[in-house]
């Protein structure tokens, strides 16, 4: 019996080798498949993204030629018109950023708003700020309500805040 009990054990053991050495063979075939197919698309990304960059740069160049081109039918037309790379546009070799430059304006004309006759809004202007960005605001308290026997209406301006009354 004790011969059967031990042939038994060995025969479980070996079978369990097998099954562990099987899986492990079948795992690393997968695994080199997968190790192979990630490396093809990884050969892949690297050729896209070379093919990106250099059509990036032709794009750059087209841009550039074009924003030259542009920059000499407006050097015609406009005294004193010129687009200047500023400082830190010449960190790249082919990236430059361009901020168009024009003469000195004149004397710039202050208009107190006071003289304003009509102003482009729908309701006018805001008497604090002179923004035309006004709109209506809601009534609120017994003030407000009080007013709207008379025809006074809650005007808000909507770039400084500021509450006024209007007819």
């Amino acid at each position: 019996m004790q011969k059967l009990e031990d042939k038994l054990l060995q025969d479980f053991k070996d079978i369990g080798t097998k099954a562990v050495e099987e899986s492990t063979a079948v795992l690393t075939g997968q695994l080199n498949g997968r190790i192979e197919s990630l490396e093809k698309i990884s050969a892949m990304q690297s050729e896209t993204i070379g093919n990106i960059r250099d059509s990036s740069r032709i794009a750059e160049q087209k841009v550039s030629s074009v924003v030259n081109s542009i920059e000499r039918a407006l050097s015609t037309a406009v005294p004193g018109f010129q687009l200047e790379p500023p400082a830190h546009a010449k960190t790249s070799a082919y990236e430059p950023v361009f901020t168009p430059q024009l003469e000195a304006p004149g004397a710039v004309v202050k208009m107190d708003t006071r003289e304003i006759d009509e102003a482009p809004g729908k309701y006018g202007h805001c008497p604090a700020c002179t923004s035309p960005n006004i709109r209506r605001a809601y009534r609120s308290g017994l003030w407000d309500e009080m007013l709207r026997f008379v025809f006074i209406a809650p005007f808000r301006c909507r770039a400084c805040r500021h509450k006024f009354y209007r007819f």
